[in-house]
C-alpha cells in the first residue's frame, strides 16, 4: 500500500492512528458545507499534510444552503447558479469536492466553476454561515455503528 485515505477521522483519531501505526493519510473526507465548516479538524488534518474532501459539499439537500442570502447575492453577482458559488467557496478554501448529481446539466454546470472568483466579502459571508455541529446533514461520525 502505497497511501491510505479515511473519512471522517477527527483530529484525536488521526492522531492516534498516526501515533500507533507510524502511517499518515493522504486524505481526509469529512462532511463539510458552508452550515459545518469543521475548521478545527481542517486545520489539524492540514499540518500533517493531509488533503480534505467534502462530502455532502451542497447540504446533500438537507439545508436550504442554495437558497441563503449570501450565497444567491454571490450567484447574482457572477451569474451561476448558487451551487456554482458554493463549490467555488469550496475550492478557494483549498478543499477537494465532488459534488453529486444525476442530472447531465448540473454535472456540467458543476465543473463549469473556473470563470470566476469569489470576493474576500463574498467568501467571508459565506464562511459566517458556519452553524456548527447544528449545521450536520449527515450522523456524527462517534454515533456510528461499528459492525
Amino acid at each position: 500500500i502505497a497511501s491510505i485515505g479515511v473519512a471522517n477521522f477527527y483530529e484525536e483519531v488521526l492522531e492516534d492512528l498516526i501515533d500507533k501505526t507510524g502511517i499518515t493519510p493522504v486524505l481526509n473526507q469529512v462532511e463539510l458545507h458552508p452550515y459545518l465548516q469543521r475548521w478545527h479538524e481542517l486545520d489539524a488534518g492540514r499540518a500533517h499534510g493531509i488533503a480534505i474532501e467534502a462530502w455532502g459539499p451542497l447540504g446533500q439537500g438537507k439545508s436550504d444552503i442554495l437558497d441563503a442570502p449570501e450565497v444567491t447575492d454571490a450567484a447574482a453577482a457572477h451569474d451561476v447558479s448558487p451551487a456554482q458559488v458554493i463549490i467555488r467557496w469550496h475550492l478557494q478554501n483549498g478543499v477537494i469536492l465532488f459534488p453529486k448529481s444525476a442530472t447531465p446539466s448540473r454535472i456540467a454546470e458543476n465543473f463549469d466553476v473556473f470563470g470566476f472568483e469569489l470576493t474576500e466579502e463574498e467568501m467571508a459571508a459565506i464562511t459566517a454561515l458556519d452553524e456548527g455541529e447544528e449545521g450536520r446533514g449527515g450522523p456524527h461520525p462517534n454515533d456510528m455503528n461499528d459492525a
